[in-house]
């Protein structure tokens, strides 16, 4: 099984690149071949829910840690709110990973050990936007990272989530520096140009990655 750790910065098209991936395997001679694992996903999973309604664990640490006032009056978890909190104090920010991101690697780990029980599915992509910031870039088989010039990415985001300039920054100044990711990668996909031209880099690498995992 190959393991490939997907990664780049806030708005490079990460959530892009895998729709693109699952399309061409589904499209492929073999399409259970290819699974998607995506740390997002098992963060607003972990984050989803009320604290009215049988409440899991990670919503009771964040109530407990940022208190009431991140919640809605349904009592959910106010995202917008909780954005602008994490990357206006960094001390908060720190906190919050403190608590989600060992949640979050224990599913992905969790994952990949039964997906590795079967062996149709040769190729897991591992979607993780925090790779380098989590240290635990060495855990995978390869590192793919999808790159855009940041000028490109702070009007993405802008369009995308309606941000303030002085938030985006902030984000963007969070993460690790686009060139230390480019240095550290096995893989790179230019996202800078249109879909239809990163439909075709996807397609290429899809049948590298095929052929390397056969060699395993």
């Amino acid at each position: 099984m190959l393991t490939i750790a997907l990664t780049g910065g806030i708005g490079s098209g990460k959530t892009a690149v895998t729709d693109l991936f699952q399309e061409i395997a589904a499209q492929s001679e073999h399409p259970e071949c290819l699974t998607i694992i995506d740390a997002d996903t098992i963060a607003r999973e972990l984050l989803a829910g009320s604290l009215k309604e049988s409440p899991n664990d990670a919503i009771k640490a964040v109530h407990q840690m940022f208190g009431p006032e991140l919640f809605t009056s349904a009592g959910q978890i106010d995202r917008t709110q909780l954005r602008s909190l994490i990357f206006s104090s960094k001390t908060r920010k720190q906190q919050l990973e403190s608590l989600l991101h060992p949640l979050v690697y224990q599913k992905i780990d969790s994952t990949i050990t039964a997906l590795a029980q079967q062996t149709t599915n040769t190729i897991v992509i591992i979607s993780i936007p925090l790779l380098f910031e989590t240290n635990t870039e060495n855990q995978f088989d390869r590192i793919l990272v999808v790159d855009i010039p940041v000028e490109l990415q702070i009007a993405r985001i802008s369009q995308r989530d309606h941000c303030s300039s002085s938030l985006i920054n902030k984000i963007i100044n969070s993460q690790v520096d686009r060139q230390s990711r480019l240095d550290h990668a096995d893989d790179i996909i230019d996202n800078s140009g249109t879909l239809e031209e990163l439909h075709l880099k996807v397609a290429s690498l899809f049948q590298y990655y095929c052929s390397l995992a056969h060699k395993n």
